[in-house]
């Protein structure tokens, strides 16, 4: 009897594990600290992620520095100290009128073996900054003409004061696009928050609050501080899709015995555990030495498109 509550236990738990590893999974963030605003890791117009893999740039003239993420009210970082605590602090953006939705922040990753995208981010905007931002993605951010989709805007309206408008953080603002198939086993997404023409006066609106009456005039020398920007998936691409079923490119043996893999043709690949982590990258390669690989599911991702699963015992 003990023996079968013991095995009963132990199915229940590795049923549990098992889902947890299929939940949702964070594919890259950006906290931009660091001991000092001049050591952040990747620098200002760079900064590299704190958690997963990705790249982050700006957009269209707009400069940067980096500046406290816990002044006036704080980021949701958890990290409560300053210096230490950071925000990517922008500014430069476009004159009165000009360059709609051109000036901003990019940030580039890849969701192979992944699905279901949430983005989401910390924004404390300066009183003469612009009011209205709006988040676009791409699926082909090495397109020679990249096209951008509107996915949501984020606008204040002028006459706010004291904590819900300017010179504070605006935290945990979320875009859902768990939708957007085309999103989805791609290693070519891009979004961008960039700054927008106020939906009912057709120009920049500067954010407004603090303890001054407002409306403020809006300033190219405003500021935009980002922080705690955070992409994840909803779930693992179950294999049935994640596979191309037109697959010519072949491995074996699979399943492997943490062994020497052998490819059917030479192929630049990258190797994915069951959570979407790379593990492994190689060019113009036909094996793959699975000796020090964990037993488990793996996808193999050529260059070409071609996405194969293998099973390590």
């Amino acid at each position: 009897m003990k023996t079968n509550y013991i095995f009963r236990k132990t199915l229940l738990l590795a049923l549990l594990f098992s889902f947890n590893a299929w939940s949702q999974t964070t594919i890259c963030q950006w906290n931009f600290n660091g001991t000092s605003a001049t050591t952040v890791p990747g620098g200002e117009t760079s900064p590299t992620t704190s958690l997963g893999t990705g790249t982050a740039q700006l957009v269209g003239g707009t400069t940067a520095t980096f500046a406290s993420g816990v002044s006036g009210s704080g980021s949701s970082d958890t990290v409560l100290t300053s210096p230490n605590n950071y925000g990517w602090n922008t500014s430069t953006y476009a004159a009165s009128g000009t360059e709609n939705k051109q000036r901003g922040v990019q940030f580039n990753f890849s969701t192979s073996g992944l699905q279901g995208l949430i983005f989401r981010f910390d924004q404390r905007l300066s009183n003469t900054s612009n009011n209205t931002y709006i988040v676009q993605y791409t699926s082909d951010r090495t397109s020679g003409s990249i096209t951008w989709t509107d996915a949501q805007t984020f606008s204040l309206p002028q006459g706010l004061t004291s904590t819900t408008g300017g010179d504070v953080w605006h935290n945990s603002r979320s875009v859902d696009l768990s939708t957007i198939s085309s999103l989805n086993n791609n290693p070519k997404v891009a979004i961008r928050v960039v700054s927008a023409f106020d939906l009912g006066s057709g120009n920049y609106l500067s954010s407004t609050g603090a303890a001054n009456t407002p409306p403020y005039s809006y300033l190219t020398t405003g500021t935009v501080r980002y922080d705690m920007v955070t992409i994840t998936a909803n779930s693992v691409l179950a294999v049935s899709k994640f596979e191309n079923t037109k697959n010519n490119f072949k491995i074996y043996p699979n399943p492997s015995n943490k062994e020497l893999v052998q490819f059917n043709q030479s192929q630049n690949i990258s190797v994915y555990n069951s959570s979407g982590k790379l593990v492994f990258n190689a060019k113009n390669t036909m094996t793959l030495d699975t000796k020090t690989f964990m037993a488990g599911v793996y996808f193999i991702k050529t260059d070409s498109g071609i996405t194969t699963k293998l099973i390590v015992k």
